[in-house]
């Protein structure tokens, strides 16, 4: 079997041709169709968005569900991306590695393509990750990207504080909502 990994320009074509309502994101050459997004992933996402924007907002941009360009072969949608300040918002090009600061990806159903994103985000040279798993309310803090890994890994239960380590203080106490 010959498998074709396509570009991010062929991936934007593709977009054109999609049914309204369907959401795809490509990783490593490789498209995706995302899974819908349920209550609990919505109000998580919405929860750390009004969090980071009211903690780190006069110091980055919160940037939600929208897409960062990686390489030519990957256009992930990160959950929450925390940007680099730029007077245009980044409407001439999307945010590529040197802009980021943090991604955050919230999984319920989807923590396989979510560990493939981060190994994405660690060979891209992210700073760091955060991966939310809404089943048990744990928060994964993953740092030093090299050789495209994260070597550092911290789990943040609920009432412990973080903070992006790129933005330093004040920090996040993790108070996730629960349904």
């Amino acid at each position: 079997m010959v498998r074709h990994r396509i570009r991010k320009e062929e991936f934007e074509a593709l977009l054109k041709e999609v049914p309204e309502g369907v959401r795809l994101e490509l990783l490593d050459g490789e498209v995706y169709e995302m899974a819908p997004i349920g209550s609990g992933h919505a109000g998580l996402v919405s929860y750390l968005a009004k969090a980071l924007e009211r903690l780190y907002g006069d110091r980055a941009i919160v940037s939600v569900q929208n897409p960062i360009l990686l390489n030519p072969f990957s256009l992930p949608q990160p959950d929450i991306a925390l940007l680099k300040p730029r007077e245009d918002f980044y409407v001439q090009a999307f945010p590529e590695p040197k802009d980021i600061l943090l991604v955050v990806e919230v999984a319920y159903t989807t923590k396989d393509v979510d560990g493939k994103k981060l190994a994405l985000y660690a060979q891209a040279g992210i700073p760091e990750s955060w991966l939310v798993d809404g089943e048990t309310s744990l928060l994964e803090v993953y740092r030093e990207p090299r050789g495209g890994l994260y070597r550092l890994k911290r789990l943040v239960e609920p009432g412990e504080e973080v903070a992006p380590e790129g933005l330093g203080a004040p920090s996040l106490v993790w108070r996730p909502p629960r349904p």
